[in-house]
């Protein structure tokens, strides 16, 4: 697969039809395995890197990353000082330093909570498999505030895919729109990303016109989870803007099609692994990788089909 293959990410006014036609794009333009079906061949930025989870007891983990496993299992103390802060509170409503501390801890539980609802052991999903290991930041992207947007990002897309919108797996479709951010700042093959990826994060998901010096801008994605937004009622936490509708279509329809499509790898009920198969039966988990597994198995589907003719 090459790059040219891939549509580009738009910059300027977004209209309903050209949101769901990037809505719509289906993984196998975008994503390529090796033979083996155990790591990406492309896009660019996913070169080797493994389909499956990664663990941190593997080749592929980097010492230098921070650990999920660490940050996931920091929810309980923060759970027993959030208790803490509110007997405190309890005991001396006027305490203003138990009141900060509550508010901070309270924070932090509902962070790690949704982190651990998209990141956790049940997931398919590590923060540090956005890219290849080659395009990541020294420490890696298991720290706290990138991790939570990751995913609430992964969440509204979600959204998204259950109303027959997405077709693509949420995770997959968030990686597909930092490669067209990253992509044009790589001026030769070998070139690393590590220092774009975070900037990056920091701002395609934001507003394109409050700030001129944004220049990963997004419009497109912008316009895909304001749409998530409004099915959510929640359009105010995104400013005036969004309130307006401008740019988007809030009333949009469901793409004709997408839903059948992913109806059918679960009537098909191909096994790619075990770990694919438990998540597949999981209907409520929002962050089930349905997404290029979901394309290997109707790869492997139809070549058994074939071998059966």
């Amino acid at each position: 697969m090459s790059d040219s293959s891939e549509p580009r990410a738009q910059h300027g006014p977004v209209t309903s039809e050209a949101l769901n036609q990037m809505l719509k794009t289906p993984c196998d333009e975008v994503f390529a395995f090796s033979s083996d079906g155990e790591t990406y061949t492309a896009p660019k930025c996913l070169i080797g890197t493994p389909v499956r989870k990664i663990t941190e007891t593997e080749d592929y983990w980097k010492s230098g990353w921070l650990s999920l496993e660490t940050f996931l299992a920091q929810e309980k103390n923060e759970e027993k000082a959030k208790a803490e802060a509110h007997g405190q509170l309890i005991r001396d409503p006027s305490n203003k330093n138990a009141k900060k501390m509550h508010k901070i801890h309270t924070d932090n539980v509902s962070k790690h909570r949704k982190i651990r609802e998209i990141f956790g052991k049940n997931s398919s999903y590590h923060p540090n498999q956005l890219v290849s290991k080659h395009h990541l930041p020294a420490e890696g992207l298991c720290s706290k505030e990138i991790m939570y947007k990751l995913a609430c990002k992964i969440s509204d897309c979600q959204i998204l895919r259950d109303k027959g919108e997405l077709i693509m797996d949420p995770f997959d479709f968030i990686r597909w729109r930092v490669w067209l951010q990253l992509r044009s700042q790589l001026n030769f093959a070998a070139q690393s990303g590590r220092d774009y990826v975070k900037p990056i994060l920091s701002q395609i998901f934001e507003d394109c016109e409050t700030a001129m010096s944004r220049p990963y801008k997004d419009p497109l994605l912008r316009a895909a989870i304001i749409r998530s937004a409004g099915y959510q009622n929640r359009l105010n936490s995104y400013g005036t803007v969004a309130n307006k509708g401008k740019g988007i279509d809030r009333g949009t329809k469901a793409v004709a099609g997408s839903k059948g499509i992913d109806s059918k790898v679960v009537r098909n009920k191909v096994a790619v692994s075990s770990r694919v198969e438990k998540t597949r039966k999981r209907p409520a988990q929002p962050s089930t990788y349905q997404g290029v597994n979901g394309f290997r198995a109707q790869q492997r589907a139809r070549q058994a089909s074939e071998n059966d003719d």
